[in-house]
Order: C-alpha cells, then structure tokens, then sequence
C-alpha cells in the first residue's frame, strides 16, 4: 500500500509541476507503462494545465488566466529511484536553458574592495618646535601649503633667555676665558642658534634681540597652529613640514574583512578625481586595534609620489585579491541553491538524470562558493533554470500540492473553494489596458507562489483606481486567485519611486 502511494504522489508531483507540463519524463519511459518506445510522441494528452499553477487544467488547449498557452501532461510511469531526482529529456533542457559547470579544484582568491584616504608619509614629517621660550615676532611663513625649501627662514624669535646667553658668551670671549666662552657657545647652539649665527656675534660683538630659526627641509607647510606675535614654548608646535614625493594611504576594512588583511598584500586604488589612473602599492603595516567606533581595521600602504598628484585628504576607492586557500573545491555560485535549513546543488548524471546532492559550504570567492562536503572534482553541476528542476525534485511540494483532495478536485474544474490568500509583490507596469480591465506587470519574485521574476498579464479589480497610474511606473501590489484568473486588487506607485 505504501508502494502504491508513493508512486501515485511521485506520478502526480512530476504531472502537475511546472518541468511535467513540459513533458520532463522520468527516469524510464518504458516497458513499465506496457506501451512501445517512442510510442508517447503521438499518445493523447491527459489534460492541459497552466505552466505556472498547476491546479488550472482543462481538457483543451486554450490560455492560463495570466495569458500564457496551456500545455499537455501525457501519463508518465515512474523513475523507481527514491533520491528525488528528475529526467528531463533533451528537448526540453533546450528549451529551458539549462546549463552546466564542473566543478574544479584550485587556488581561491576573495575580492575585497574597500576606501580609504591619502594622508602625509609620517617619516618624512618634520616637527618644528621652538628650543626656548619666546614671542614670535616675524613669521615668514604665511598659510598653510607654502613650499619652502632647506635652509629657508622659517620666524624670527625674541627670547630674553636667547639674549641673556648671549651676554654671557661676549663676556667670556672678552675676558679671555676659552673654556667659559666653549660651554657658553655649546648652549647657545642649544638654544637653537645656528653656528653661522654664533660666528657673526663673536665677529661683531653685537647681541640679537631676534634670532632667525630656518627651515631643516624641503617641503610644503602642512601645519601651521602659530601667527605672529604668539608666546610659544619647547612644548609648542610652530609648524610641520611635509614631502609629496611619498605618501601614505590608509585604508579601512570591514571588521568582516580583517581576517584577510596581511602586511605584504598587493593593492590597487584610485581616487574620484582621477578616476581614469590606477595606482598600486603594497600593505607595508596592519595597525594592531579596529577602530572603536567605526568598527574598521585599518591598513597602511606606502606610496612613491613624485609628481605630486596624490594629495592629503584625498578619497580612494581600494581593491586586493585576498588569497584563502591553494587547493580548494569550488562551484559556480548559481549552482548553490539555499533554503531555509539547508543548501544543496542539483547534480548532473547520465541520460539527463538531475539528482538533489547537499552540499557543506565554505567562504564565497567572487563568482565562486567553495564546497567543504558533498562533491567531487570534475562532477557537473546545474547552473541555468536549477530552480524550476529543484522545484520538481521536491517530494515534500508534491504532497503539498495534493493535500487537501479537495484543492485537486477543485482544480480540475478550475476553481477554488477556499478562502484565496493575498499575495504582494513589486514590478514595473509594461502594459495597461483599462477597457479590458488588465495589466501585465514585469514583477519580481513571489515566494509565497514560488514564482521566480517574470512578466505576466493580471486582470484588475473593479475597485483598483487606476487614474495614477501608467506604464513604466514601478508599483507595488497584491492580488488573489479566482476563478477566472489572478486578480489585481491593490496597486499603488513604490515609495522609493516617488
């Protein structure tokens, strides 16, 4: 008796799915059903149902309620395999665009892409500070981002400290004592005298009230926190001195990503104002904390800029190949069909038997979902239409399609005792036609159907104003099953639309 039910649920389950109505057979087309081979191109057809609801069938040929033509479901003998698999005849896989890839072992690299932003080659940054305490009295530079170049004066400075150490090395030097005049000249060059500077007051005798402090290199002024006339000390910064012939680049990852991020790797950036130019580098130090409110790891990148281009403050764009493993297997990420429990791909065997096979996963690379569990290397998997197969290699939609009886029966007439549930989904209006009361949506997926994206003709309810609306417009709706079709009752543009 079990037997006998199983069979009749997987005979029912291949004839009113979608792939039965287009005449996927089973695994034996034989000498099971007692007629010759070849004998099912001219057998009568059963009945004719819609492609995409299988309780809508009629004896004839003619139209589904959503404008599609019916198709025939001959009688069908059963595979005698328990795996829940299909056979799908050649014709039909054509017909479906049904692809295939193997599945390979190899090296595997993940994509990352990320931002971040130009900032000064910290090595190359001079501080400048004053050695005393003082007044600013003349500051040669202006603003910010002048060049000034090695050896340039920089501010003048008076110090009574500077003056008073001064006095004392005249002193010295006049009265003769060369050890005293030494150790005064030594604190003067502390001071931050140059020995230029030293040589010109012995020269002259005469004391500076201002000393000229000169810059120590090359560069542009990338701060510059004082202004003529201000009181600085050791611990104030005057100004600091920047080089553009290297930079740094400080990128930003995602707490996701910081496991992939290795001093060593190589990067490719560019930025928003030269979207045209690439620039590579290398992560030369991976900074040992995330940050605490941003959540992000932060990488540095060392860069030659000898033109100059890369400027600080600069917005960058970053990309790297983060390799995670030498010998790995690996599907097409297509292949991978997810529900709520598990994951499995639909294995491609011989004479066109596609079997449900669940599969243990790894990380997604790309394109590419690695497989820990479940496959072999070389094996074929579907890439192309799997959902419409999967669909008719589920047992469990099959006992549900026949459950209640009453639903079958119903069907068969082409109506619906029950209450019909509102469905919702989202589309862009192709057409609208509203002496005949119907328009056709290009709407997206509807899971509470199993409905993949498609475009379909639905009949309008009386109620619906469709005043607003036009084609083109993206809406959101939600319509029933009747008898006579799928019916439109709420339809109303898309928030993000407007």
């Amino acid at each position: 008796m079990r037997i006998s039910l199983m069979a009749m649920v997987i005979a029912v389950a291949f004839g009113l799915g979608w792939l039965a109505s287009l005449q996927i057979m089973p695994m034996s087309e034989s000498a099971d059903s007692g007629n010759p081979a070849g004998e099912s191109a001219d057998e009568k057809p059963l009945y004719w149902v819609a492609p995409m609801d299988a309780n809508y069938r009629r004896d004839k040929p003619g139209k589904s309620p959503m404008g599609m033509d019916l198709v025939p479901v001959y009688e069908e003998s059963s595979s005698g395999r328990d795996d829940g698999g299909v056979q799908i005849n050649a014709a039909v896989r054509n017909n479906l665009g049904v692809k295939t890839r193997a599945v390979s072992r190899g090296a595997v690299s993940v994509p990352v892409r990320t931002v971040g932003y130009v900032t000064d080659n910290e090595d190359q940054l001079i501080q400048v500070h004053s050695r005393i305490a003082g007044w600013v009295e003349v500051l040669h530079v202006r603003s910010e981002g002048e060049i000034v170049d090695r050896g340039e004066p920089l501010y003048e400075i008076y110090s009574p400290e500077l003056v008073n150490a001064q006095q004392e090395f005249l002193m010295s030097e006049r009265l003769g004592r060369g050890s005293e005049a030494t150790a005064t000249g030594g604190k003067l060059r502390a001071l931050g005298m140059t020995d230029r500077q030293i040589a010109n007051l012995k020269k002259t005798g005469k004391i500076r009230e201002r000393i000229t402090v000169f810059a120590p290199g090359s560069g542009y002024v990338a701060a510059l926190p004082v202004r003529a006339g201000m009181y600085v000390r050791p611990d104030t910064e005057i100004m600091a001195i920047g080089s553009r012939d290297s930079v740094w680049v400080i990128a930003e990852f995602f707490e996701r990503q910081a496991g992939l991020v290795e001093a060593g790797q190589a990067v490719k950036f560019t930025t928003p104002s030269m979207p045209d130019t690439n620039w590579n580098g290398d992560i030369d130090y991976v900074y040992p904390e995330l940050d605490p409110k941003m959540r992000t790891l932060r990488a540095r990148v060392r860069v030659p800029n000898p033109d100059g281009r890369l400027r600080p403050g600069m917005f960058v764009n970053l990309t790297m190949d983060a390799p995670i493993g030498e010998d790995l297997l690996t599907i097409p990420r297509p292949a991978l069909i997810r529900r709520s429990d598990s994951q499995h791909v639909l294995l491609v065997e011989d004479d066109g038997y596609f079997r449900p096979v669940p599969v243990k996963t790894g990380r997604e690379a790309g394109d590419r979902v690695v497989i820990h569990e479940g496959l072999k290397e070389g094996q074929q998997v579907v890439v192309s239409a799997q959902f419409l197969i999967d669909s008719e290699t589920s047992l469990e939609a099959a006992m549900l399609r026949l459950e209640p009886e009453e639903q079958n029966s119903a069907g068969m007439a082409g109506a619906d005792s029950s209450a019909p549930e509102l469905f919702e989904a989202a589309g862009r209006i192709t057409e609208l036609d509203a002496e005949s009361s119907s328009v056709t949506l290009d709407h997206g997926p509807v899971p509470g159907l199993g409905w993949p994206a498609m475009t379909m003709t639905f009949g309008i309810a009386e109620s619906v104003d469709l005043v607003e609306l036009a084609p083109g417009e993206t809406v959101n709706f939600g319509f029933r099953e009747t008898p006579d079709g799928y019916l439109v009752e709420r339809i109303e543009p898309a928030q993000d639309a407007q």
